[in-house]
């Protein structure tokens, strides 16, 4: 089918369809790397069909950019280019919420002895550590629970009023900047939510260590695995309420550094 019998068709023009283009450029990079939104679960028709459905919503809402219209196959290339990392810095620096949670599953899983019970995950095709995958998986449900999708795709559409189509990547400085307090904050919600049984088990072993020194003839060590487990599953339980509301203070926490970045 001839492209501009297609446009005359649906009543668009060139520019207008070059509009189109850089919204699902945008939207396909948050796709690709945002929560949720990124995981390979279901079919990809729907996927497409989804995209090209948002897309079509909020073109009324995006204004035109500056080199709408002229036709510049070059140009129009590297702005849809740009969208695409904006859109996927977007996801990335939000999706680091859950990165960080499976942070704490792993050091959780090496010390309760678990490190070494991997499952394979259908949704990222790798293996993960036990612990990891469940707590991603936790921290997932509670981020369509209180609706995190659909806040993402709210700050996306706000996006598009503070950064216009064709305005460029944001400075260096600033991105940079960014990444970096995101990243510090990351390790640091992660290291925070193992605390509490990376304490515990460590003076479980500890005290074998002091056990075992004092009466060599006393195997406590055999006891070391299944003890940390039991200890470290009891303070997992004992700490899933915290978990909940310390997850969802930090989805707001990292939403304001993702779109933040492209205040101006």
């Amino acid at each position: 089918m001839d492209p501009q019998a297609l446009m005359d068709f649906l009543g668009l023009s060139v520019g207008e369809v070059e509009r189109t283009i850089l919204i699902l450029s945008r939207l396909s990079g948050l796709f690709l790397s945002a929560p949720f939104f990124s995981r390979t679960t279901g079919p990809m028709q729907v996927r497409a069909a989804l995209i090209f459905t948002i897309t079509f919503v909020l073109f009324p809402l995006v204004s035109p950019w500056e080199g709408e219209g002229d036709g510049e196959i070059g140009a129009m290339m590297f702005t849809a280019l740009t969208e695409v990392l904006i859109g996927a810095i977007m996801g990335l620096l939000f999706h680091w919420a859950l990165i960080s949670v499976q942070l704490a599953g792993s050091v959780i899983g090496f010390q309760m002895g678990l490190s070494i019970a991997q499952v394979m995950d259908p949704t990222s095709g790798v293996q993960e550590n036990v612990l990891s995958n469940l707590y991603y998986l936790a921290t997932l449900t509670i981020f369509l629970i209180i609706d995190g999708h659909y806040l993402l795709l709210e700050g996306l559409a706000k996006s598009f009023q503070v950064w216009p189509l064709g305005h460029g990547l944001p400075k260096g400085e600033p991105l940079l900047q960014m990444a970096t307090t995101t990243v510090s904050h990351f390790f640091v919600l992660g290291l925070m939510m193992a605390a509490p049984v990376v304490a515990a088990t460590t003076l479980l072993y500890i005290g074998m260590g002091l056990i075992n020194r004092a009466s060599p003839q006393i195997q406590v060590f055999f006891l070391g695995m299944p003890l940390a487990q039991m200890i470290g599953f009891i303070i997992m339980g004992m700490t899933m309420t915290a978990f909940g509301e310390i997850i969802v203070r930090e989805f707001d926490v990292f939403y304001h550094m993702a779109f933040g970045v492209f205040q101006r």
